[in-house]
């Protein structure tokens, strides 16, 4: 009878625990919140560094909190199309990998200061192995062609080793000549279709709505970049794109950021599984994984492309912090 009761109680933890959600939300109220492990960090593929992690902080086009908003005034020629990959201030967040029910929601705005730009303009939310991988979700100026007024809506974009394609759902438009323009925007979990292959939504919600409605054609098959984050981990980016120069150039906002069901790096030095505690678990990775090289991977601590002396140490120095 207690093999019994101890057998019932376990799976009921177990299921407990599969079923529990984790949710991160950072509104912005004067900065990063410091439970989340930002930086200004991403890859851009290079023939004679193929470790080039990049900090894209650039304060010639700053950012600043105001107003519980991350603001990022956009940089001229800012891009990440094809070969032309450069970034500037793109915040960014490790990403270890998604659990069921996962979402990702923020809400932005596209300020275009005064400009009628002729050339698309956008700002949304990028998942990337790199800047020749990645999937992104943005709100978009439909630029002006000398004969119909700019207008703004939402759509999808997926390069793959610089073959760039549409995304799979777009919607709009909106704010036909307006001089700015918000919305909701979220990706999320869709479950499996009938030959188990993985469903992804984007779901939209404008101002004045009272909640989130699906993107045409949502649910539909996850693109290929957006599992390669959520099965390999990668990054999670705020980005911003101004084709053009303005005075003042555009300015990008993220009202907030909400994670469910992602799994994040640690914040914590040497917390490999991103669980709040240095301990066996991070440890064994390393160890599981020394002498490894490439990028992105949750071994190297010290993120320079190989699993090494360094990253053990990190781990047995801070051993049983958070724990």
């Amino acid at each position: 009878m207690k093999a019994i009761r101890f057998w019932s109680t376990l799976m009921l933890i177990l299921c407990t625990n599969a079923f529990a959600q984790t949710v991160y939300v950072d509104e912005f109220e004067g900065g990063f919140s410091p439970d989340l492990p930002w930086t200004w960090s991403v890859i851009i593929p290079n023939e004679e560094n193929p470790c080039d992690y990049v900090n894209t902080e650039n304060s010639d086009y700053p950012y600043f909190f105001d107003g519980g908003a991350l603001h990022i005034v956009m940089h001229p020629w800012n891009s990440t199309y094809n070969q032309w990959n450069y970034a500037a201030n793109f915040p960014t967040l490790p990403v270890l990998g998604f659990d069921p029910g996962w979402a990702i929601e923020t809400e932005i705005s596209l300020n275009l200061q005064g400009n009628i730009p002729t050339v698309y303009t956008q700002a949304g939310l990028m998942l990337m192995r790199d800047m020749d991988n990645y999937y992104q979700a943005m709100l978009i100026v439909f630029p002006n062609d000398g004969t119909n007024p700019h207008k703004f809506w939402l759509s999808t974009a997926h390069e793959v080793n610089r073959d760039y394609q549409y995304g799979g759902a777009s919607a709009g438009f909106w704010g036909e000549n307006e001089p700015s323009f918000t919305l909701k925007l979220r990706l999320e979990d869709a479950g499996v279709d009938e030959n188990n292959n993985p469903l992804i939504k984007v779901r939209v919600q404008l101002p004045g709505w009272t909640d989130f409605v699906d993107v045409w054609p949502s649910p539909f098959a996850m693109p290929q970049m957006v599992q390669s984050v959520a099965q390999q981990g990668g990054l999670l980016s705020l980005f911003n794109v101004a084709g053009f120069t303005g005075d003042p150039q555009p300015v990008a906002s993220f009202a907030y950021i909400r994670l469910e069901n992602i799994r994040l790096a640690g914040a914590l030095e040497g917390d490999v599984d991103g669980n709040g505690c240095v301990d066996d678990a991070d440890l064994l990775t390393v160890l599981f994984a020394f002498g490894s090289g490439g990028e992105l991977q949750p071994a190297d601590v010290n993120k320079d492309c190989v699993v090494d002396d360094a990253d053990l140490l990190s781990v047995l120095f801070q051993f049983g912090n958070g724990c």
